[in-house]
């Protein structure tokens, strides 16, 4: 400190989206999430990390904005707790100081540790296109953007493996499916 607060390592250059506050969104795990968070003042582990966290990390949200934000919302949140979880652990912005690797995932990680995927409008076993789970391009995108500062990295050897096995139609319909949803928030 005070340089760790500053620290964006993946560049992260999107302002939080409006859902954070209102969980105006079809995708149903962030709008529980953010509805118990609302509600509670508390949402547990895995919806700080895995749901809220996970799609910070991977739709690129500045580490600023999100650090804010938990430390706004949780009754349970001191910034010597909330800023390294969340810069270190959940947004990987300080580069590997805290967590070896970023904790990113796709909807499919979603659906094997929730209920979320049964009632949501996105369909969590369909990749691309306007039906699929966002988690899913967006976590393929997330590979893409940050590949030269993550590449390397040998606990992100597999899915940068499965990544260099995708023809380049594949990587541009990840693409676009990812500018699409950004231009929609």
């Amino acid at each position: 400190m005070p340089e760790y607060a500053a620290e964006n390592a993946l560049d992260a250059q999107r302002d939080l989206p409006e859902f954070y506050w209102t969980a105006e969104t079809k995708m149903n795990c962030l709008k529980q999430a953010v509805s118990e968070t609302r509600d509670n003042a508390y949402a547990h582990h895995i919806q700080r990390l895995m749901v809220l966290g996970n799609f910070a990390l991977i739709a690129g949200i500045k580490p600023d904005d999100v650090n804010a934000w938990f430390l706004g919302v949780y009754a349970d949140a001191y910034e010597w707790v909330e800023l390294p979880n969340v810069s270190g652990m959940t947004l990987f912005a300080d580069g590997g100081y805290l967590a070896s690797k970023p904790y990113a995932a796709s909807g499919a990680y979603i659906n094997r540790m929730s209920t979320y995927c049964k009632s949501c409008a996105y369909k969590v076993s369909q990749k691309n296109g306007p039906d699929a789970c966002p988690f899913n391009y967006l976590y393929w995108d997330f590979l893409i953007r940050n590949q030269d500062k993550l590449g390397k990295n040998p606990r992100m050897g597999m899915p940068y493996r499965t990544l260099g096995k995708m023809d380049e139609a594949k990587k541009q319909a990840i693409i676009a499916d990812s500018q699409a949803f950004f231009d929609q928030i």
